[in-house]
């Protein structure tokens, strides 16, 4: 990569993939037995690297292209290009790429003007009341259960794949067999 084309890179992509139906107790042992296969196909590279925001993280091994539609050009070149294993509560969300509608699980009644970051603080702290009430139907829900667009994800797992690209179908299908829950997929941008 030339010194122009990192200039002209200003943010950092992120697809994450998490199963928000994992019980916590479990985290740690699903994410060793995600990095296992992960690992074992050559996907990513098993020692920890400095190579996610934040933490470290796990790089691309030499068959990465396997699960990817279209990789990101360049992304091996990138400093932040490696999969970061999530195992607590965390609330995945799209970054820059800003929140359009928060809608009531119930009526579909878009809820984004409601004061619905207090309940996402409450979940976040395991407090007892994450609920929203919908001004429309009424109905009181869990923050979880409302649908947010662009897409977010609750959950205590989740992989973050920094700048890889786009992701064939099939291999979030092959996780959801390999986990055992569906997956809810959050594409974002910092």
């Amino acid at each position: 990569m030339t010194v122009s084309n990192k200039l002209k890179k200003v943010s950092d992509h992120h697809t994450s993939i998490v199963s928000e139906k994992t019980n916590p107790a479990d985290s740690k042992e699903l994410a060793e037995k995600v990095i296992n296969f992960l690992t074992e196909k050559k996907i990513i590279k098993k020692e920890l690297f400095d190579c996610v925001l934040g933490s470290n993280g796990h790089q691309p091994a030499e068959n990465f292209a396997s699960i990817l539609e279209k990789p990101n050009v360049g992304f091996l070149d990138l400093r932040t290009n490696g999969v970061e294993v999530i195992t607590e509560r965390k609330v995945f969300e799209n970054g820059g790429n800003g929140l359009e509608q928060v809608n009531c699980p119930k009526c579909g009644q878009n809820q984004i003007e409601e004061d619905w970051g207090t309940a996402l603080g409450n979940w976040y702290e395991k407090l007892d009341s994450d609920l929203i009430k919908c001004s429309n139907c009424l109905s009181e829900s869990s923050i979880t259960e409302f649908n947010f667009e662009p897409n977010w994800a609750f959950g205590d797992f989740g992989l973050v794949f920094w700048n890889w690209g786009i992701f064939k179908s099939e291999f979030f299908i092959e996780l959801e067999k390999l986990i055992g829950t569906e997956l809810k997929i959050v594409y974002g941008k910092v």
